[in-house]
């Protein structure tokens, strides 16, 4: 038989089983207790050779595979936002790894407290900013209370009250209160000076549902004590005695009721007392610390000892400074910036000096509106002061967070303002409760972020 005989027969045959494979019932053809089941077209085709064959992966490598893609894909977003996003964190050298103590602290804060001082001008005042900061931290890793309060003067803010039998004179590195000669004014920059009986009472607002409502420790703190100083809470009554720390600042410590949102205590002698802490034992504890009308270069005239103290006593693991507004109505020109500028450079440096594992952040002024022409627009040199700040925190080593460009830049002061509810006040300078609670989400969600980024580094994919 021919060579072309032959080729036709094979075709002949490749084409009748092809006509089979289709024709043929998929199920098979049933004969008694017999089925008879003929390749379908796919099987055919492997037979001949004509499908290529898939390449197989092993379960292992193929979730290997699939973690890889989630850890590029998480990775885009995280630097997505880290580049582009105006409510990013500015770091030096844009590293992020600056924060990573900071961070590696909150992971432990179920086994040891730590501390976070959110110092700033009038923005903060009533825990404004910082409550909502402290009540997601203590939400997330633990903790209570509101922190660390002044002593000696009725008190509210948007979590707690406070009230007292006596309004006590003041000392302050700020504003317009006396000062101190020996620079003592304890951690919150003031101190009240008792030489009297003073009861005092905190506790919980009604609309307060956070972590931060309950707490389980009161400390008082006080020094340059110059006669004795009694403190009585509950059914216990303790004596504090006079510290022999540099410091010179004494501690007096009682354990409350697991829960308590409430606190009743009273005082009696002579003494500065710097401020009062309502903290968990183990957690976050958040000491919101306002400076009316401070533009933030006070801390170089304020206590070393007392400052370093504290700083590693309560495990401080994170000092936010938030200054700017203050000055933006009177340094207009660059030379007045630029020296602003240099002055917050020192404090930076200087407290990283004094708190060396206290990681820092700066958050530069809110837009801020004046009238210009009748129309309620941006100061004009904001912007350059707001680049200038940033300028000095990560040159310093610290962080900078600009709330400015994150509540949205040039003219959104009045739109905050014109926002109904209204997210800022009529002066177009400072924040409604709204609208602090607003600003605060923001960082909060901010610092998060770039801590679920330190645990995607360190640990894989973020939880």
């Amino acid at each position: 038989m021919s060579g072309r005989k032959v080729l036709l027969f094979l075709l002949s045959v490749y084409a009748l089983l092809a006509a089979l494979c289709f024709l043929f019932p998929a199920d098979g053809i049933s004969a008694g207790n017999v089925t008879l089941v003929f390749a379908g077209p796919k099987e055919l085709a492997e037979s001949l050779g004509c499908a290529q064959k898939s390449k197989t992966i092993s379960p292992e490598d193929l979730l290997q595979q699939r973690k890889e893609s989630a850890r590029r894909a998480e990775k885009e977003r995280f630097e997505e936002y880290f580049n582009n996003n105006p409510a990013r964190l500015y770091f030096p050298s844009d590293d992020p790894t600056l924060f990573d103590p900071f961070f590696a602290a909150l992971d432990e804060a179920g086994t040891k407290q730590l501390r976070i001082l959110h110092y700033g001008d009038s923005q903060i005042e009533e825990d404004r900013i910082t409550s909502t900061l402290r009540a997601g931290l203590q939400e997330r890793f633990g903790g209570g209370g509101p922190g660390l309060l002044p002593f000696g003067r009725p008190y509210y803010t948007m979590g707690f009250s406070q009230s007292c039998t006596a309004d006590l004179s003041r000392a302050a590195v700020f504003g317009e209160s006396a000062r101190k000669s020996n620079s003592r004014y304890g951690i919150m920059g003031q101190c009240a000076r008792m030489d009297t009986s003073v009861f005092t009472t905190v506790s919980a607002v009604k609309d307060n549902k956070s972590a931060s409502r309950t707490f389980n420790r009161l400390t008082l703190l006080a020094g340059n004590i110059s006669a004795p100083v009694n403190v009585k809470c509950g059914k216990l009554t303790q004596k504090l005695s006079a510290s022999d720390e540099r410091s010179g600042v004494a501690r007096l410590v009682f354990d409350l009721p697991d829960s308590s949102d409430r606190v009743r205590f009273s005082v009696w002698g002579a003494a500065d007392i710097y401020g009062v802490q309502l903290d968990d034992t183990l957690g976050v504890c958040v000491d919101n610390i306002p400076m009316r009308g401070c533009s933030g270069t006070v801390f170089t005239r304020m206590n070393s000892s007392q400052i370093r103290e504290y700083a590693e006593q309560d495990n401080v693991r994170l000092i936010i400074l938030q200054y700017g507004g203050n000055v933006v109505p009177y340094r207009k020109t660059g030379n007045a910036i630029s020296e602003y500028k240099t002055s917050i450079e020192k404090q930076i440096k200087h407290l990283h000096t004094l708190a060396p594992k206290a990681s820092i952040l700066f958050i530069g002024p809110s837009d801020m509106s004046t009238n210009i022409k009748g129309r309620m627009q941006t100061y004009p040199h904001l912007p350059m002061l707001a680049d200038s700040l940033k300028s000095a925190a990560v040159n310093s080593g610290a962080a900078y967070w600009d709330m400015f460009a994150a509540m949205g830049g040039e003219g959104s002061m009045a739109e905050w303002v014109k926002a109904r509810p209204q997210l800022a006040g009529n002066d177009y300078v400072h924040f409604t409760p709204r609208g602090a609670v607003a600003i605060g989400e923001m960082l909060l969600e901010t610092i998060m972020l770039y801590y679920d980024w330190y645990r995607t580094r360190k640990y894989g994919l973020a939880e």
